[in-house]
Parts: structure tokens; sequence; C-alpha cells
């Protein structure tokens, strides 16, 4: 009875101490790297982009993400082979270190706050210069797999539309509600959109309506991409040494292109993207506890080219897509993450992380030519090919990481990471040409980028104010410039993050 009521203590005072561990280490995207971009196996105020209920956990915040010449993503220490194996060898690559651990907004500046209105219902709100590339590169994949570039509208010379070159994400919101001892619920909503509007001139000429002669007036031109996500988030505590979070959110993603008012040149242009997550906080001991997690990502873009652009064939008949070329265009993504990590506090000022798992992620583009030629038409489409598909496989198995945060002095923390990725890259092509058998592909190469790479990095903090630091790996290549001169403009650090907890 006194080692079972012993080891219930233990478990309390281990949650507890994850807990409430001083508002200082809770420090956004900048803690989340240099403890090896493990977000889903730590506490941090990072976690609400996949539990939005975390917000519970961490009373009155503001912060500020600095960042620095660029993000960690983008950055690598001397010798990883990280950045290589990001570029890989298809133009659907990805970089694979933290996709089921962080989410793309996480790598622009940005800034907000967490405001407890109540002891129970907490709000947040995040502001960025995230700028969402995701619809309108797709539109880039239909311009060029199509017979001409729709962004482009080349039947109106010199007053084409511009294409979008992004969707700006005007803002995150969060809400949380925390029933006490027992469970928190959370909800995310997100909004971004871009948009170009031209109206005409009176005397602006009449435009080609098509290569056969006809005219149109000039009329108003509408462009613009958009999209929508919600993020909903439960966490319940499972007696007193346990606790479980789960996420579950959607984004959708639309396309609107009407040059000189034309609804009718790209049917869909759009998709969704789905993520799941969830994960358990298990206290085994006093100074142990043990984070399983396992994330879900899966997304899917469609579009079909309608018109020719190329030659300008009439589009806008009942009988079009029986009649003349259209080019069916998608992409898709799945990604499957599993992983464990221990969590070992031997002392109140230090901890250590050892974490392992595999993910597999899946990526695909393709597009199919439906009608070849049009023979009544006189007109025969220009590309070799009738139909192509290109994916992406990567595996890691398994990927390891190793972190650890150390208090050094009242005022300031060390932090480090390092991580080893087994990774495989597996590239099929799949082409099919009606007219020409040699342009026919059906073949895979597979490729080992295995990559390793750590992170360093300090936490300032005095009383609620806290600024994160993560040092340039390369920095320790160049040493100060004011001893080596080997700066050259570089900075210290790659990124930042600064708030104050009140």
């Amino acid at each position: 009875m006194r080692t079972k009521q012993a080891f219930k203590t233990g478990a309390v005072a281990l949650l507890t101490a994850v807990t409430l561990w001083p508002a200082a280490a809770f420090a956004t995207t900048t803690r989340v790297y240099t403890l090896g971009a493990m977000n889903r196996f730590i506490v941090d105020d990072s976690n609400r982009w996949l539990y939005p209920h975390m917000i519970t956990k961490f009373g009155n915040l503001f912060y500020v993400e600095l960042f620095g010449g660029s993000p960690s993503q983008g950055t690598s220490a001397p010798g990883s082979n990280r950045q290589a194996a990001a570029n890989g060898n298809t133009n659907v690559a990805v970089h694979s270190l933290d996709i089921a651990d962080t989410l793309p907004i996480q790598q622009s500046a940005g800034g907000g706050a967490i405001i407890a209105i109540t002891d129970d219902l907490f709000v947040s709100m995040h502001l960025s210069d995230y700028e969402d590339p995701t619809v309108p590169q797709f539109l880039g994949f239909l311009a060029g797999s199509s017979q001409g570039d729709p962004s482009t509208f080349g039947w109106i010379p010199n007053a084409a539309p511009d294409a979008p070159a992004s969707s700006n994400r005007k803002y995150d919101l969060f809400l949380a509600y925390n029933v006490q001892d027992l469970a928190r619920f959370g909800l995310q909503l997100s909004y971004g959109s871009s948009k170009y509007k031209r109206t005409p001139n009176d005397n602006d000429p009449d435009v080609p309506a098509d290569l056969q002669g006809g005219v149109e007036n000039r009329k108003t031109d509408t462009i613009g991409v958009s999209d929508f996500g919600f993020l909903l988030g439960a966490g319940l505590d499972l007696g007193d040494s346990a606790t479980i979070d789960v996420g579950l959110g959607m984004n959708f993603y639309s396309l609107g292109y009407s040059p000189n008012e034309r609804d009718d040149l790209i049917e869909g242009g759009g998709g969704y993207s789905l993520q799941a997550d969830v994960r358990a906080i298990i206290g085994v001991s006093e100074m142990w506890e043990v984070v399983p997690a396992l994330s879900f990502r899966m997304g899917q873009m469609t579009a079909a080219d309608l018109a020719n652009y190329g030659n300008g064939l009439i589009y806008n008949e009942d009988d079009t897509r029986e009649k003349y070329f259209i080019t069916d265009v998608s992409q898709s993504r799945l990604l499957f993450d599993l992983g464990a990590a221990g969590h070992f506090k031997p002392t109140e000022n230090i901890s250590f992380w050892g974490g392992a798992g595999f993910h597999m992620i899946n990526l695909s583009q393709q597009y199919e030519n439906n009608i070849a030629d049009a023979p009544d038409s006189g007109e025969v489409r220009d590309q070799a090919l009738e139909f192509s598909k290109q994916s992406l496989s990567i595996d890691a198995l398994p990927y390891i990481r190793i972190a650890m945060e150390a208090r050094i002095f009242s005022w300031l923390d060390f932090r480090a990471g390092v991580v080893k990725y087994l990774r495989a890259d597996t590239v099929t092509e799949d082409a099919v040409d009606d007219n020409n058998s040699d342009n026919n592909r059906l073949n895979d190469v597979t490729r080992d980028f295995p990559f390793f790479d750590y992170f360093i990095g300090a936490a300032v903090h005095y009383e609620g104010f806290f600024c994160d630091l993560q040092l340039d790996p390369r920095w320790f290549q160049r040493g100060p410039e004011l001893i080596s001169g080997g700066g050259g403009g570089n900075p210290m650090f790659v990124n930042a993050s600064l708030g104050y907890n009140f």
C-alpha cells in the first residue's frame, strides 16, 4: 500500500513538474527546434498548432517570433545532408524533419498573445506574414501541364491579370476551455486570401475572343486564392499519472479565376487537407515519463483547364468538354508518423529527451490530356504526353532524436538537440504518349538520403520575460567577427522568440 501511494505521489509530482515548469521554459518555435524539433513530445505553447486546447497551460502570454537570416527548417549544421535530402530529385520533394511536428506558418515571422479571460476560459490570436503558396503553386502546375498558361490569359495582349503569388494569412484565432482536473477543449480558426481585380477603362479596345477573328468587350479581371481551416482539440486526464491530447483539423483551398469575366476557364481549382494527431503523456516514476505520438496528414488538389489557351478555340459551348482539349491535373499527399519519446528529469533544473519512430510520406502529381486532337477544327495538341504522373515516397525507418534542456543560472537555460534520420526516397515516373511509344515511361528509382543534424540554443529570462535564441551552427566555424573577421554579415542566430508571461 505504501509503495502504491509512493508511486502515486511521484507520478503526481512528475506531472506537476512538467505542467508547472517555469514560464520562461515555454518559448514557442525556437525552443521546439533547439530541442530537435520535438514539438509532439514536449510541453510547449507551440503545441497549440497541433492541440489548440494547450493554450490553457500558459496563462497570459505575449510573444513574438523574430527569425534571423532564415528559419530553422532551411538551416543545417556543417556537413549535414538534411538540406540535400530536402532538395530531393523530383519537383514534389519535401523537407521531412519536422513535417509532423510543425506547420508551415511556424516558419515565418509572427506574434500574438494568449489571454486567460477567466481561470477556465482562454483565447489567443496569432498574426504573421505567412504566405500560403499551396493554390498558386498548383496553378503553376496546371499552367505547365496545359496547352497554354491559364495564369497569363494570352488573348488579352499587354493586359493579362496578375497571377496570385500566395494566399496571405489574415489571422489565427484560438479558443479553449478548461474543465478543472478533468479535460480541456480547444478550437483554432485560420483564414487567408489574396485577390487581384482590374476594372477596364471605357476607352479600352475590344479584345480577341478567339483566334478565329471574334472579339469581345474589355471587361473586369478578377483572380484570387483563399484558404480556410479549423482545428479541434481535446485533452483528457486519465487518473493522476497520465493525460491524452487529440487534435483533428481540416483546411479548404480555393481558386477564383475570371479574366475578362470568363468564369469557365478553369474547373475546380481547389482542394483540402486533413491533419490528425494524438499523444499520451504517461508518468511512470518520479523522474520518468513516456510520450507516444501518432500523426496523420492527407491533402488533395484538383483542377481542369477547360480552354485551349494556346490557339484560342471557342470554349464556352455546352459540349466543350467533349469537343476540345481538356487537361485534368491533381496533386495529393499522405503522411503517417508514429513515434515515442522518454522524458528523464533527474533534478528540477535539467531534462533529457530521447525519441524514436518512423514516418512514411507519399506525394504525387499527375495530369491527363483527355482529348489528344480535334481534327474537325484542324487543331492538333502540341504536348507529347497524354498522361503523366510523378510520385515521391519518403520513408524514415527509423528516426532518432535526443535533446537536453538545463538551467545554467537562474536567468539562463542551455538547450541542444541532435537528430538522425535513416531516410530513403523512391521516385516513380509514369508517362503515356499515344503517338510515340518511345516516350512512354514506367520506372522507379530508390536512393538513400540519411542525414544527421544538431541544434544549439539558449534562453535568457527574468521573472516573466524570456528571450529564446537558436545559434547558427555555422557560427562555430566562423567565430566572432571581431576576432576572426569571418562573419561576412551573417547573423549569429538563426531565429529567436521573445515574450512576457504574466
